[in-house]
């Protein structure tokens, strides 16, 4: 007769059953497995939980403000377009008249109205092409002017740089350069504006 608990003799494919059945090293991968999903869970919450606040904050903030908390000012200042600086990366456009800037990635032809002139009908003009640009220089070099645009979606912000001066021959050249404030590629957007700015009527 067998009693309770009494297993009885175990063939070798029981006993190598039982062995996994009972196996301590099977008992310690269940005690792990609680633990390390109870953290997976929790990362896993807490990565939700920043993602549903950053959109909050973008709704509330707005998209150009969120942006400029984490970046920083688009606006940095007037280019300088004498030291020949660019972006390191792909994310910016330059355009010059011939013999007023290093490796363009377009010319401009020079034009005979006056530098103030030439800028205040770019000014014009992209206003009535960008309705989400804006002028953020002071105005108080006319010849200078200076434009922060943003994305249509996530608002993104470029930075709109132009300068028109004298030549030598009496006429005036352009300068034009536009950068993105994120990124590391643009997909050629900023030299699409400034083609579209400078092309004829």
């Amino acid at each position: 007769m067998q009693c309770c608990g009494y297993r009885g003799h175990l063939t070798p494919s029981n006993e190598f059953l039982h062995i996994l059945l009972v196996s301590p090293e099977r008992d310690n991968d269940r005690r792990l497995k609680g633990p390390i999903t109870i953290m997976l869970k929790t990362i896993l919450l807490g990565v939700v939980a920043l993602i549903g606040v950053a959109l909050l904050a973008f709704v509330l903030i707005g998209r150009e403000r969120s942006w400029e908390m984490i970046a920083g000012p688009a606006d940095g200042g007037q280019h300088d377009f004498t030291d020949g600086k660019r972006s390191p990366t792909a994310n910016d456009a330059l355009a010059c008249s011939p013999g007023l800037c290093t490796e363009p990635d377009f010319t401009i032809a020079p034009v005979n109205e006056a530098p103030a002139d030439v800028i205040e009908q770019l000014s014009q003009r992209l206003a009535a092409t960008d309705p989400r640009s804006r002028r953020v220089d002071d105005g108080t070099n006319p010849a200078k002017a200076r434009f922060v645009t943003y994305s249509a979606l996530m608002r993104f912000p470029d930075v709109i740089h132009l300068e028109a001066v004298t030549m030598a021959d009496g006429r005036t050249g352009v300068m034009a350069y536009s950068r993105a404030q994120l990124g590391k590629s643009d997909f050629g957007k900023n030299r699409a504006r400034l083609e579209a700015l400078f092309a004829q009527p």
